[in-house]
Formats: structure tokens, sequence, C-alpha cells
């Protein structure tokens, strides 16, 4: 019955990734409770846990990006990820890259990628919330995987499609970076 209640209640939230403190929450049980209860349930296989401490039912699709933005926060989805869904890189992108002020990691879980990599702290910003995540704006996306290109030896895409990209909003969060190496980059790009 708890199973059966906690499901209902988390789906008619829209939620779809919880912590045992929200399975205690809605069960008003005990943390240690809750936390026990979803073990159980992760045994026989009808919740899955992509890190400690974090929960969502297996039979209900989960979205990757959601994923993405669950697994380490804080954080949005930028980088190829990002410019591939805008259209501003033709590949599709299987890995899904993010932003991050924490320590960069990587985490792989269902057989996807979970990539996030570090920025300033003054450069977190230019995302907006989509569905249940964060999706850098396309001139972040760029300016974050330019500031990369520039200070990581990551190989600049040939393919990049700029036409639909507001080049001065993309060179004004390119300045957040302040980083001389980008700084020619951008010159060279935009």
């Amino acid at each position: 019955m708890k199973y059966i209640e906690l499901k209902k209640t988390l789906d008619d939230l829209d939620i779809g990734m919880f912590t045992p403190q929200i399975a205690s929450e809605v069960l008003k049980t005990t943390k240690q409770s809750a936390r026990n209860l979803l073990e159980r349930y992760k045994k026989l296989g009808i919740i899955a846990s992509p890190k400690r401490g974090l929960y969502y039912f297996t039979e209900k699709f989960l979205d990757p990006f959601e994923i993405a933005y669950r697994l380490y926060q804080p954080s949005y989805l930028s980088f190829e990820v990002a410019l591939s869904r805008y259209g501003i890189i033709p590949e599709t992108v299987y890995g899904i890259t993010s932003a991050t002020t924490k320590p960069t990691r990587e985490f792989v879980f269902n057989g996807i990628g979970y990539i996030y990599r570090k920025i300033k702290r003054v450069a977190y910003t230019g995302y907006a919330k989509e569905h249940n995540y964060f999706m850098a704006e396309p001139e972040k996306a760029l300016a974050d995987y330019l500031y990369f290109v520039a200070t990581e030896n990551y190989t600049l895409n040939d393919r990049l499609d700029l036409r639909n990209v507001n080049k001065d909003l993309a060179r004004q969060y390119c300045s957040l970076f302040d980083n001389v190496f980008l700084n020619n980059l951008v010159k060279k790009i935009l």
C-alpha cells in the first residue's frame, strides 16, 4: 500500500526523482523508515538509484536530462548536448555534459555518461528551467564550449552553425570567463 501511495503522490506532484526525505514526508514516517523501504523496493527492482540517496520508479521513463540535473547540483545542461539541441552542431550527442561550480565529475548510469565540467561562479549564468532541469541558452552553451576549447585543448567542431546565434550575447557570456585564450578564440570565431 505504501508503494501505491508514494507513487501516486509523487506522480501527482510531477516528481520524477526523489530522496528518502521526500518519501518520508509523503508517507508520514521517519527518514530512516523511508530509507529502509526504498532499499527494499530497490532490491525488488521497482525503483532504481543512480546514486546514493536518489531514487526513481523503474516503470516510469525518466528523462536523461532530469537525471543529469539531479545527479550533481548545482548544474545546468550545456556544451555539446545543448549545442546539438539548438542545431549549432549537427552531431547527435550521446553523453550529457553539464556546467557546475563544483569539482569536475563523471558518472555512468544506464549506459549514459554524465559529465560535469567546473566553470567559474561568475560565469554560472545564462540558463533557464525546462521541465525538471536547467538548460543553457544557446549563446551560453556556445560560450561554455568555447571556453573549454580555448583552455583545455578540446577540438573545435569545424561545423559550428552560428547563423541563429546572437553573437553579441555570446561575446558577453564569453567575457565572464575573463580568459585571454578564450578572448582570442572569440575574435576568430564570432
